[in-house]
């Protein structure tokens, strides 16, 4: 079995990746569903999802949770939910990130 590097992104970023694999080749079936759901769901553009990703590195949050906030942009219930079972996670860390997020949001 081989070992792949596997990185977490955003859905914006697999939209990217897509539109520009789409422009060489035709894209397959399961190509065009992932396109169709990140056309749907993706909330933010690339440069603002990569901006955001950068501002949410800074409060030391996982990899999987920063991808989980750009792709959600949670309110506050939602990020309740997406951090209950995060350990050493107190209020003031989840205002810094709504705070941010709702900056996001606007633009």
């Amino acid at each position: 079995m081989q070992n792949e590097y596997v990185e977490d992104i955003t859905l914006a970023e697999v939209k990217k990746i897509l539109i520009d694999k789409g422009k060489d080749a035709k894209l397959n079936y399961e190509q065009k569903l992932a396109y169709d759901h990140v056309k749907m769901f993706s909330k933010i553009t690339l440069s603002n999802a990569l901006k955001l990703k950068e501002k949410l590195k800074e409060l030391e949050l996982s990899e999987e949770l920063v991808i989980k906030i750009i792709d959600i942009l949670p309110n506050e219930l939602e990020l309740n939910l997406i951090t209950e079972k995060e350990r050493d996670f107190d209020e003031s860390k989840k205002e810094k990130i709504l705070a941010i997020v709702e900056k996001f949001k606007k633009e």
